[in-house]
């Protein structure tokens, strides 16, 4: 609702939920449309979300993360410059459950936005950080619901970005514009075995779809998703699955390192564990501060960054 860009229609696909929807949609009941379902999972909310759609793109936002009010406007306006791209994304930063900025990979270079990119470095990094075009996404298949059924949920979104990245590049627009909210009872935290399992899965389907890809791009993808695994591993106390899975994102793929853009990942994931504390103090604030006029969007982000999208004017 604090976008600026207008011409839009907001669902919400209730899939199956417990929470009380009636009671937190009340200031917004006349603004939104809400689908109801019995629970098909992530998957099947999105593919629910995209049939019912009337506009020519799609946004995809979950309920925890968060757009800068330009997220939408700067979208459209990059997918209608470059009419062959099947989504346009923005830079992600992640949040936890008080709103406050995480230790974060910030690279210093434009991130791929290929093939390559997309399976080796999940460049999009968020389910919430892309606009995609309604028909490109239908011609994709949407997202793939089998997942679900492998008991390999949660890299449908994933997926679906490299199979589109496939047949057009997608287009960058480098501000920060989407916060994803990284909390421990998530799906990838709370289960990064599961997690895992969906990754594997995915990485299956990806090979088979796409034989004339090189090997290594795929044993590139495997060692950095099992580094982002890797924490919730420790977190968990799993050291003995954390050890495994380290050895085969390195051990079994000793030539990552030649991958130019892994390595500046690993060198800023170094960077960020070197910061004092888990969250940076003073970098985050509450959303209570963030100013309602608009004048500041995304005031509560104070980053090197970010420091320009805090001062611009409305």
């Amino acid at each position: 609702m604090a976008q600026r860009f207008r011409d839009f229609e907001v669902l919400i696909i209730d899939d199956g939920s417990p929470d009380d929807l009636e009671q937190g949609i009340v200031p917004y009941r006349d603004a939104v449309r809400v689908v109801r379902q019995e629970n098909r999972g992530l998957a099947g909310a999105r593919n629910r979300g995209i049939a019912e759609s009337r506009g020519e793109f799609v946004a995809p936002l979950d309920a925890d993360d968060l757009w800068h009010p330009d997220f939408l406007g700067e979208m459209v306006g990059a997918l209608d410059s470059n009419p062959s791209a099947p989504f346009a994304f923005g830079d992600t930063l992640r949040i936890d459950e008080e709103d406050r900025l995480l230790p974060d990979r910030i690279l210093n270079a434009e991130p791929r936005i290929d093939f390559a990119g997309l399976l080796s470095l999940n460049t999009v990094r968020s389910g919430s950080g892309a606009v995609f075009r309604r028909a490109a996404m239908q011609a994709a298949g949407g997202y793939d619901e089998s997942l679900r059924e492998r008991a390999a949920q949660g890299a449908e979104d994933w997926k679906l970005l490299v199979q589109l990245s496939a047949r057009a590049s997608p287009v960058h627009v480098p501000r920060l514009l989407v916060a994803y909210r990284l909390v421990a009872g998530s799906m990838s935290q709370a289960r990064p075995a599961h997690q895992l399992r969906a990754i594997e899965a995915v990485l299956g389907d990806l090979r088979a779809g796409f034989p004339d890809a090189p090997d290594q791009l795929f044993r590139d993808a495997r060692t950095m998703m099992i580094a982002w695994l890797l924490p919730a591993f420790l977190r968990k106390c799993d050291y003995l699955q954390a050890l495994k899975q380290g050895a085969r994102a390195y051990l079994m793929n000793p030539l990552w390192w030649r991958n130019s853009n892994l390595r500046l990942a690993h060198l800023a994931w170094v960077r960020s564990m070197l910061r004092p504390g888990a969250v940076q103090p003073g970098l985050f604030s509450p959303l209570a501060d963030y100013e309602e006029d608009g004048a500041r969007p995304f005031a509560f982000l104070n980053t090197t960054r970010g420091a320009a999208d805090a001062s611009a004017p409305a």
